[in-house]
């Protein structure tokens, strides 16, 4: 991970945990850990105490980010986080290690851990 990767990942948790983008209702299905959880994570990067919450957040947060139906206009994603969504796709490709991101739904899917 580049010092650009682990501040696009910065963002990204910080967007979910404090963002319009994911309801309380549905945060920890979504992401598989509780807005606190999160949010800890968060403090913590890009060290951690928590390797495997973080793994989880920052999977489903970057993953969420692209494929969640958040319906962000482009001002509030760019508000949160400086990057595009294809510069996050490629971060979450690298973070994953497994080549070209995939924008289907399945792949959506396949990603979610």
């Amino acid at each position: 991970m580049t010092p650009d990767d682990e501040r696009t990942i910065q963002e990204c948790l910080r967007a979910a945990v404090e963002g319009p983008f994911f309801p309380e209702w549905e945060f920890q299905t979504l992401m598989g850990l509780e807005r606190a959880e999160v949010a800890a994570v968060l403090a913590e990067w890009p060290g951690t105490t928590r390797s495997d919450d973080q793994v989880v957040a920052v999977n489903n947060v970057l993953n969420n980010l692209l494929g969640y139906p958040h319906a962000a206009s482009e001002q509030t994603w760019r508000s949160y986080i400086e990057a595009s969504p294809r510069e996050v796709a490629d971060v979450l490709s690298r973070w994953r290690a497994d080549g070209d991101h995939d924008p289907s739904a399945e792949g959506y899917f396949n990603r979610l851990m």
